[in-house]
């Protein structure tokens, strides 16, 4: 980076590190059951909905108490099950092609941050018809109230379910972006822990180090609050107590609670404060090489604090 670049970059950070300390920053609304969905779907008059997965998850049954569910109330839905673990544009534009050709009215992400990712980009095509994705990429290009989103995460990790962003990749050139907008926090987030027992170690170990690394970037990044260092240092402190129990163990529905409020906590602190070259350097790799993100981070996260000087 030359010189007129980082003087740049560094002049931009100043300005949002302050300005993002005055925004009253909108969190989803938790909700801790179905019953409790229901509500909010009938206050609202929805009936008809379209659930985005993948299929992963549907083909293990998990999907399954939430279509019953719905199905028994009487709410009409559709299924997009073909999210990819790096969202890419053409996925995007086949679901919202879904939502429109069957006339739904809301959306509910199921699923990990690649579910949560696709919800995201398909509200914001729904309701920015005039604008691709590529648009929308980079900061506060949505502008429009999206579509009533609810977030069920089956993972401890992303912690998409209260963030105002959502990453996706160029089906054409491989190129990873985010498009950031406070129109992208859902409305609510379902957060039950039993949807990630039995969740494989691997996927239990990647998820919960995206979480770690979303937690320590928010910690020491350059938009840091007192309010963001208190969250990222409770999603520390349980990320650090209860990962590896629930690696080893993964129906231990405490370990399983607690990492579930560390994704939620770290969400909340990067949401406002960011993440840095960790994040930078995952994306492009999961872009380019379909990399796990939770992987790339964790494969990454100790060089970066060591040229950081933190270890």
């Amino acid at each position: 980076m030359n010189i007129f670049s980082k003087f740049y970059c560094r002049v931009y950070q100043t300005i949002m590190r302050g300005f993002s300390a005055l925004i009253p920053f909108r969190q989803a609304k938790i909700l801790s059951n179905y019953e409790e969905m229901l509500k909010i779907l009938e206050e609202n008059n929805f009936d008809n909905l379209m659930i985005v997965t993948d299929r992963g998850i549907r083909s293990v049954g998990l999907t399954k108490a939430l279509e019953d569910f719905l199905t028994d109330n009487g709410i009409s839905f559709s299924v997009f099950d073909e999210t990819v673990e790096n969202p890419t544009s053409k996925t995007v534009e086949d679901a919202v092609e879904i939502y429109k050709n069957n006339q739904c009215q809301c959306l509910i992400a199921f699923g990990g941050g690649s579910a949560m990712d696709c919800a995201k980009a398909v509200g914001a095509r729904i309701v920015c018809q005039n604008k691709t994705l590529t648009d929308m990429k980079g900061l506060l290009k949505v502008n429009h109230k999206l579509p009533f989103l609810i977030a069920i995460p089956t993972t401890a990790g992303t912690g998409s379910e209260t963030t105002a962003t959502t990453v996706i990749t160029d089906s054409n050139t491989r190129h990873k972006y985010p498009i950031i907008d406070f129109d992208l926090i859902p409305n609510y987030a379902l957060l039950d822990a039993k949807l990630t027992l039995g969740l494989p170690s691997n996927i239990t170990a990647t998820t919960g180090m995206d979480a770690l690394t979303h937690a320590i970037e928010a910690y020491i990044g350059r938009s840091t609050t007192t309010s963001t260092r208190r969250h990222a240092l409770t999603a520390i402190k349980l990320i650090f107590e209860n990962l590896e129990t629930a690696y080893n163990d993964g129906n231990n529905l405490q370990a399983r609670k607690r990492m579930l409020k560390a994704s939620h906590k770290a969400g909340i602190a990067f949401t406002k404060s960011y993440v840095g070259y960790v994040h930078a350097i995952a994306h492009s790799l999961g872009g380019k090489y379909d990399i796990s993100h939770g992987l790339a981070n964790a494969v990454i996260l100790p060089y970066v604090l060591k040229k950081y000087g933190k270890t």
